[in-house]
């Protein structure tokens, strides 16, 4: 499975101590983490204590980067769309946008990872 990181859910997992490599590897072993640069440019812009867990997170996950120039929303889904990604993200109208494009996503719920 391919899992493309949005900036909220990255910060959500590191608050929450979520395991999300393995939640994941439970439903199958083949997880692959990808992150875009607008992601990483989002980040640098987070308070301080934010962006170190954040940097954490991508340490432990240790996700590819993907070049993407422009409204990052957009762009998670253009690459979704590209690769057959499934977006992990806590934001509400992305969420929205994914289930209209028929793009999986993962969110969290109480500590553990929801697929929709």
């Amino acid at each position: 499975m391919l899992v493309l990181l949005d900036t909220n859910f990255i910060v959500a997992c590191m608050k929450s101590r979520v395991p999300l490599r393995e939640q994941l590897e439970a439903d199958g072993p083949d997880v692959r983490f990808q992150v875009l640069e607008r992601v990483i440019e989002e980040i640098a812009f987070l308070p301080m204590k934010e962006k170190k867990l954040a940097h954490l997170f991508l340490d432990s996950v240790k996700p590819e980067t993907v070049p993407a120039v422009g409204v990052t929303d957009d762009q998670l889904i253009s690459y979704a769309k590209k690769t057959g990604a499934t977006v992990a993200t806590l934001d509400s109208g992305l969420k929205k946008r994914l289930k209209r494009e028929g793009i999986p996503n993962i969110s969290l719920t109480r500590s553990r990872v929801v697929f929709s």
